[in-house]
């Protein structure tokens, strides 16, 4: 059997997990904070409900198969049809996640700087913002049907005072600017702090997931 993704959620919580074969490769479960055994994965009615979804023994609709997973790098952005979406090691920079729910399309940008580009460069949040749009209702989004959610902007340089240093707090401003005089509705945010993040984006129930790099902490937005 090839590599597969499953979101999975019943009354206990919710998972998404990558399986290949008979082999769990990764997970990314909303009970990861009260799990004694964190990412090792034991048997649990999560995983239970995916190895009989897959064994063709339990059929539940409540289990959504995902088409894979796309990552975007610095500077760049990613969009996608019932694919993960993802950017790591986020530290000043922002993830940026737009989707429209009532066709699946949605994108994700790991915004490096403020502002706009003269020359188109996506590394800026305004342009970045603007050519995910343009991409996504190419692809069939509906651009009334667009919504937010972002992530990011730590102060990396926790002991520098002066405001040009700060550039996660510009970035995440310049990032709910640009979402508010685009009538982008913005449906969650999680910005600022000292710690690094991983972002990444679930289209099946539109969830945001946000992995800090050094506590471990996991939140479901």
């Amino acid at each position: 059997m090839s590599s597969v993704f499953l979101f999975i959620s019943n009354e206990s919580g919710k998972a998404i997990f990558l399986i290949s074969g008979d082999v769990l490769v990764k997970s990314f479960c909303s009970l990861s904070d009260t799990c004694s055994f964190q990412d090792s994965c034991p048997s649990c009615s999560l995983l239970n409900a995916a190895k009989n979804y897959l064994a063709g023994t339990a059929p539940d609709s409540r289990i959504k198969t995902l088409d894979g997973e796309l990552s975007a790098g610095i500077g760049e952005y990613k969009i996608g049809k019932n694919v993960l979406l993802k950017v790591m090691g986020l530290g000043s920079c922002i993830g940026v996640i737009l989707s429209d729910v009532s066709t699946g399309i949605c994108g994700i940008a790991h915004v490096l700087l403020p502002g706009a580009s003269d020359r188109g460069e996506t590394r800026y949040a305004e342009t970045a913002i603007e050519k995910m749009v343009e991409d996504m209702v190419k692809m069939g989004a509906r651009r009334s049907r667009i919504t937010a959610k972002f992530a990011g902007g730590a102060q990396v340089f926790k002991h520098m005072s002066l405001d040009i240093l700060k550039i996660g707090d510009r970035n995440a401003i310049s990032v709910e600017e640009t979402l508010i005089k685009k009538n982008i509705p913005i449906l969650a945010k999680d910005v600022g702090g000292a710690v690094g993040r991983n972002v990444i984006f679930n289209p099946a129930d539109g969830s945001m997931i946000v992995k800090y790099t050094a506590k471990g902490e996991v939140l479901w937005l």
